[in-house]
């Protein structure tokens, strides 16, 4: 907010004072409107036709003078909120993007959703039309009652002006009302959007299970919810035009009565009366538009809280201060990994995840780790990463504390292949590349070939630029695996990690994979950590660790492994019966 302030906050000086010399002419209209009477008001013989055409001249002259300072003001104010509109949404995306995954893990699809549209649309709406109508408001009652009372008799303007205090008590009442109201109308936006995002990507598994009447049923629930907080909104700020309406009604009525008897005494003249009886009508509008502003401001106020408590959070995992610069360090590292005693307690747990581990990767090398679900296998990959701040002097890249390596330089040394690889809707080509243009149409095969699905690519009518749906629905299981693993083998970093990410492919294209990997990698001088739960996927390492519970059980090679007959000859065993029962 304070960098937009810096550079757009003078662009509404202009708007404000356009706005202020258009609310001016509005004013003027009754007044020249009332002396135009004045000059018709007399024998046809005395009309004085000079005067009577200079006063149409000047109310044509104030209409297009209204027109362009209307134009103005809105294209300063109006055009200042979409900027702000912009400048929020902008950094909000960056803000979320350096965010940790814990922080993730306790937030909805839905609640980050409604931040980015429905809370900087309530912003912009504020800071828009709510400063717009707010200052209009303000100037045109201002300009009205001026007139009013020096122009006409001043117990007249009173009779005029009298509902105005029941008016602000009315406003006040409807201002705690709209707060209220509005964080119940927030929050049940909020729940619907994150169940129409839930529902579509988990629409394989709800047809899957026959839940699509459930679907709906729960949907409607929220729906309804959601109505009924927007026709509560809606119940407080369509009350409000009414009675202000009501509340003038009666006091113009009056104020008719007591003004008729004084033009039939010539206290007043009829153009005066003329003019007087249209200030009222132009104070009814902004009064009336007070209910939206209300609205609109306590929205858009609503909405910056809810905005700014999300992006004064702070990264936790974030580069360390004193660091040496991301332009200062190499594009590509060597790439050796080294694990040294590595105790690791995710935030707000006792139990730590990792225990004690050490472990070396060098380059050209591939290192297997085994584990039952949740021995810790993927920690590891995400501390390797930062995914999670990790202690001090506890993991090493080239012999430098990867807390000491600019996050953007440690993750760029580092291809990572989770087990459900995220897929764009977009096409396999652009997936791949992952958006990034410096890679050619020779670069993705290369990379696809590596991962055994240029083959695959090559069957389809319109080959990499096929479109893909949402996360991939129209690929299988194996495909976006693979397509997962060819965007990694495309960076061609220092560092391979495959978090079980050949779990849905079968065991002969695993095995070409692999073999295909083993000589890439070495070739390369490419570490690969290959994370897997299969024997298949790790006999090729040149290492392998057993986790279980946290802490390395059994460490060495495939064939050292199974002659101990521990853990791993049994899961070896038990795999290799199960393949051969089918």
């Amino acid at each position: 907010m304070q960098q937009f302030w810096k550079r757009y906050a003078w662009l509404y000086l202009p708007g404000f004072i356009f706005l202020g010399l258009s609310a001016y002419t509005q004013v003027l209209v009754p007044r020249i409107l009332g002396d135009l009477i004045d000059e018709l008001n007399v024998p046809a013989g005395e009309i004085m036709m000079p005067a009577v055409y200079r006063g149409l001249g000047l109310m044509l002259l104030v209409a297009l003078a209204a027109f362009i300072t209307r134009f103005i003001w809105r294209y300063f104010i109006m055009g200042n909120a979409r900027h702000l509109e912009i400048a929020l949404r902008q950094k909000l995306f960056e803000h979320l993007q350096k965010l940790p995954m814990q922080f993730y893990q306790h937030q909805k699809t839905g609640d980050l959703l409604a931040y980015a549209i429905n809370d900087i649309g309530a912003i912009r709406q504020t800071f828009g039309p709510g400063l717009a109508l707010s200052a209009n408001t303000v100037v045109m009652i201002i300009l009205a009652i001026g007139s009013m009372s020096g122009d006409v008799d001043r117990r007249l303007t009173m009779f005029a002006l009298s509902p105005v205090p029941l008016i602000i008590a009315i406003i006040i009442w409807m201002g705690r009302q709209v707060r209220v109201r509005f964080r119940k109308v927030q929050e049940a936006f909020a729940a619907v959007s994150d169940r129409v995002q839930e529902s579509i990507t988990g629409i394989e598994v709800i047809k899957a299970y026959g839940q699509e009447d459930e679907e709906v049923e729960r949907f409607e629930q929220l729906n309804r919810r959601s109505w009924h907080a927007n026709i509560n909104m809606t119940k407080i700020s369509a009350s409000m035009g009414p009675a202000v309406n009501i509340l003038f009604g009666i006091s113009f009525s009056i104020a008719l009565i007591y003004g008729s008897s004084l033009v039939l005494h010539l206290q007043v003249t009829r153009g005066s009366f003329v003019a007087f009886n249209g200030y009222p009508t132009l104070t009814i509008n902004p009064f009336r538009s007070i209910a939206r502003i209300i609205n609109v401001m306590q929205r858009g106020m609503a909405s910056l809280r809810r905005y700014m408590d999300i992006v004064k959070v702070e990264p936790v995992v974030q580069d360390l201060p004193g660091i040496k610069p991301a332009n200062q360090w190499a594009e590509r590292l060597r790439g050796e990994i080294d694990v040294r005693d590595l105790t690791f307690v995710y935030p707000g747990e006792k139990k730590p995840a990792l225990r004690q581990i050490s472990l070396t990767l060098q380059p050209g090398r591939m290192v297997g780790i085994l584990g039952r679900t949740g021995s810790g296998k993927t920690t590891l990959a995400n501390l390797l990463l930062r995914l999670y701040d990790v202690p001090d002097q506890t993991i090493f890249l080239d012999g430098q504390d990867i807390r000491q390596i600019p996050l953007s330089v440690l993750r760029r040394q580092i291809a990572y292949v989770p087990q459900d690889n995220f897929i764009f809707s977009d096409t396999l080509s652009n997936n791949i590349r992952f958006f990034d243009d410096r890679y050619t149409q020779e670069d993705i095969r290369t990379a696809s070939k590596l991962a055994d699905l240029d083959t695959t690519v090559s069957e389809f009518v319109h080959g990499y630029e096929t479109i893909v749906g949402e996360r991939g629905m129209t690929l299988s299981g194996g495909q976006r695996q693979r397509l997962g693993l060819a965007r990694a083998l495309l960076r061609q970093a220092p560092l391979l990690i495959l978090d079980d990410a050949l779990s849905a492919v079968d065991t002969e294209t695993e095995r070409r994979i692999l073999e295909q990997l083993r000589q890439t990698m070495a070739k390369r001088e490419t570490g690969c950590l290959i994370i897997a739960n299969r024997i298949s996927a790790l006999q090729y390492c040149d290492e392998i660790l057993v986790l279980s519970d946290g802490l390395v059980i059994e460490r060495g090679r495939h064939e050292e492994l199974l002659a101990v007959g521990g853990f791993y000859a049994s899961i070896a065993s038990r795999q290799s019966e199960r393949e051969e029962g089918k």
